[in-house]
């Protein structure tokens, strides 16, 4: 069993009235022994109707929303410090 993996994996198709809707998630798996972490997040949900599939991406709102909150937290500390480097020289 590997220790580490990050991997595709669908979900069972559901049918609801002509279409027939499969999910599509990332899972990223760390073990080690006596235990380990499961991360999943949805990646795209595959929609087939009469043998044509659409392919519709998820957007995580949610994660961009925190890359964007990561980042402006480095920005003000990084500018704090700049500001604190230049008021010491007086």
């Amino acid at each position: 069993m590997p220790r580490f993996s990050i991997r595709r994996q669908r979900g069972a198709p559901q049918i609801a009235g002509f279409y027939t809707v499969t999910g599509e998630s990332l899972v990223v798996e760390a073990r080690w022994s006596g235990g380990g972490l499961v991360w999943n997040t949805p990646i795209a949900l595959h929609v087939q109707r009469r043998g044509h599939t659409e392919i519709r991406r998820i957007v995580d709102s949610t994660r961009l929303m925190q890359l964007g909150l990561a980042v402006a937290t480095i920005v003000v500390v990084a500018s704090m410090g700049r500001q604190k480097q230049g008021g010491s020289h007086e």
